[in-house]
């Protein structure tokens, strides 16, 4: 599909439900909905970090019928590798007919223009891992990501 022009925004607190429902679609495409939250609580936790955190940003894209055709979310974190500040693409989602219409790309170019505005010295993300997730690593590559390793997570 060929999307056109494309419109990337901030999201703002009333994008929230449309943030929220573009990380869902992403959470069942990866299958990591097991453990997930429900419907209801990811709606109100995107709400209340639009809202209330200034460390998390969201960016939506949409293409020149203003549909919705991307969602990223960005967060700022702090580590001594990273000299001081970094950003963290949490979530990055392109509906299915969009792909490999150069959506990604603009959603990352806005996140560089983000990092650096903010003063960033890394932007990092966690790709899954997997022979179904080649076009996905791919893609981060081409963008110049590297691999430095996997991630672990400790639930608290």
């Amino acid at each position: 599909m060929e999307t056109g022009p494309l419109e990337i925004v901030r999201a703002g607190e009333n994008d929230a439900d449309l943030v929220a429902i573009m990380v869902h679609r992403l959470l069942h495409e990866i299958g990591a909905w097991h453990g997930a939250p429900d419907d209801e609580r990811i709606h109100a936790v995107c709400r209340q970090l639009l809202e209330e955190d200034n460390q998390f940003s969201a960016l939506l894209a949409f293409d020149m019928e203003r549909r919705p055709v991307g969602v990223m979310t960005l967060t700022e974190a702090v580590a001594i590798y990273a000299e001081g500040r970094l950003g963290i693409i949490m979530e990055l989602y392109v509906v299915p007919d969009a792909r490999s219409a150069g959506i990604g790309d603009r959603l990352i170019q806005e996140a560089r223009q983000i990092g650096k505005s903010r003063g960033w010295k890394l932007l990092e993300v966690n790709s899954p891992d997997g022979e179904e997730w080649t076009r996905t690593r791919a893609f981060y590559e081409r963008q110049g990501f590297r691999h430095v390793g996997p991630f672990m997570k400790l639930e608290l």
